[in-house]
């Protein structure tokens, strides 16, 4: 018997990051995990123009990014929008939880990429606790569901 997988409510993400070989690699991840990628960019001025003009589910956003826009002011118009923010950044800020659905620490794998966008969408479309993932803090609470 073949289960057919279900389909994902996060299906369209946008990649932002600033350093051109982890944004390749992200990228090439998401895509072989099933993902479509609307765009990567590197400034936070390109990401309000990707989201202006593009339906998207989710951001995989660093906070590090190039231009004058900083990834907090991304987050926060994404947050706005009803966009799920995954935050992949060296350190987790202390205020994650009221810019993103998740934070995933770097350096990680692909399979931890993966994983953590599959959290944000247990969190975003599933409203309960994701899987625990290495390197992964999520911000699910269950009041909020």
């Amino acid at each position: 018997m073949l289960f057919a997988s279900r389909p994902s409510c996060i299906k369209r993400l946008l990649v932002i990051e600033d350093d051109p070989l982890v944004a390749f690699d992200s990228e090439r991840t998401l895509k072989h995990g099933g993902y479509d990628i609307v765009a990567t960019v590197d400034s936070g001025e390109a990401a309000v123009a990707v989201i202006a003009s593009t339906q998207i589910d989710a951001i995989v956003l660093d906070l590090g990014l190039a231009g004058h826009m900083t990834g907090r002011e991304v987050a926060r118009l994404a947050r706005d929008r009803g966009i799920a923010v995954l935050l992949v950044t060296g350190t987790c800020p202390a205020d994650a939880e009221d810019i993103a659905v998740a934070c995933l620490g770097k350096p990680h794998s692909a399979s931890a990429l993966l994983s953590a966008v599959k959290a944000v969408e247990t969190i975003t479309c599933k409203k309960k606790a994701p899987r625990k993932v290495n390197g992964l803090v999520t911000f699910w609470r269950p009041e909020a569901a």
